[in-house]
């Protein structure tokens, strides 16, 4: 069953990158949409993907992971198609929205549905491999796009669009055939919202991983508008980021996992990401000194170097909120913990693509800022014993 979850995590991802990476230039080529509607539409897209992640995860525990998961892909499927066919600021407004209210809750039903069954250390092993693959998948789903970007034209948007809906509906239909994955006999009832805003402990976790997260939207956005605004690195070193990133994500994800589900080590996963990604940011200013080939060197180093904290903070941050979760609340709890990644995309960009104007005192700034949450991460309480135990046999049968 995990390969059929496998293949579904990378089709969605396929998916979403078709997205990702043609969104804007979709609403301006083939919407015709201006530039401050373009904004609001991705802006309340990601807004309304706040609200859909508890919800989701409780029609999950009530239902069952295979059920719900079949329903939200068809459902986004939908929402593609009518993304595609779209002419106006009001049908894409809602399209779009319906599809922000599903992607924030997709994901953690994927992975509770991988990890049912699994020891904490085979879940941590089992959600790397994921990341690596749904990272792959991103990097996949560029390629249609930047066919449909030599073309130029509305039709090859709307197609990358509907391409999309076709791989969600494909994704359901593999879906349907996984073992259901509700509440097993004899376990706890599933969390309310309610539970898991109690778990202090927990939700301290989520904000951490929230913030040390924020280094990945750095580098995302950050980088590359800092090497073309205040750097002599030639412009092609934005797309070579992107690539950098993306391969070792790939390529070090799963070994670099490996320990995390030991409590210690991966609390000091989390710290060591922090400082790297202190780190990187301190690079980042020298870039605006020295010649092309001097900037180009030292934005691949800042690159790798946030690229690596990224691995840390993931595999860290992972590893403490599995042993930290209850057994049989998995899935609301992974959707609760991946609700501090979804929020810091939202506040995120505003607050970095605001500072990269404030010159190079702003990277000490983002230094300062890794420094500090990687060390307060190091102040993570230690889990329950209950919940220990609870993640090393959340998945035997009752």
């Amino acid at each position: 069953m995990r390969k059929r979850i496998y293949a579904t995590g990378l089709s969605d991802a396929v998916g979403l990158g078709m997205y990702l990476s043609l969104s804007v230039l979709f609403f301006h080529k083939a919407v015709e949409l201006p530039n401050a509607e373009i904004g609001l539409v991705l802006g309340i897209a990601g807004i309304t993907s706040l609200l859909g992640a508890m919800p989701i995860a409780r029609a999950a525990e009530r239902f069952g992971t295979r059920t719900v998961l079949t329903a939200l892909f068809l459902v986004r499927a939908a929402a593609f198609l009518a993304l595609a066919v779209s002419s106006s600021f009001v049908s894409a407004l809602l399209a779009s929205a319906v599809a922000g209210v599903l992607s924030r809750g997709i994901s953690p039903l994927i992975e509770s549905g991988l990890i049912a069954r699994a020891s904490n250390e085979e879940a941590v092993g089992a959600l790397a491999r994921l990341r690596s693959l749904r990272n792959a998948g991103m990097a996949a789903g560029a390629l249609p796009s930047g066919a449909a970007i030599a073309i130029d034209e509305a039709w090859a948007y709307r197609a990358v669009m509907a391409l999309s809906a076709v791989l969600f509906i494909g994704c359901a239909a593999v879906c349907r055939t996984l073992g259901e994955g509700g509440r097993p006999a004899g376990a706890a009832p599933g969390p309310s919202r309610g539970s898991v805003l109690r778990d202090r402990a927990f939700l301290r976790i989520t904000v951490l991983y929230g913030a040390l997260t924020m280094s990945a939207l750095v580098l995302g956005l950050g980088v590359p508008l800092w090497v073309v605004q205040q750097t002599q690195a030639p412009a092609w070193t934005v797309t070579l980021v992107q690539v950098l990133n993306t391969a070792v994500v790939v390529a070090l994800q799963v070994r670099i996992s490996k320990g995390s589900d030991d409590f210690r080590t991966a609390r000091r996963m989390m710290r060591r990401g922090g400082l790297l990604s202190a780190l990187a940011a301190g690079v980042v200013p020298l870039t605006a000194f020295g010649d092309a080939t001097t900037n180009l060197a030292l934005v691949v180093a800042a690159a790798l170097l946030f690229s690596l904290g990224e691995l840390y903070i993931m595999s860290g941050a992972t590893g403490v909120a599995l042993l930290h979760i209850p057994e049989g609340r998995k899935t609301g709890y992974l959707a609760a913990f991946n609700l501090g990644f979804a929020v810091t995309t939202v506040v995120g960009p505003p607050l970095i693509t605001t500072s990269v104007g404030w010159g190079g005192w702003s990277w000490l700034g983002w230094a300062l800022y890794f420094t500090t949450v990687g060390l307060v991460a190091m102040r993570v309480p230690q889990p329950a014993p209950a919940a220990g135990k609870a993640a090393q046999t959340a998945g035997s049968p009752a």
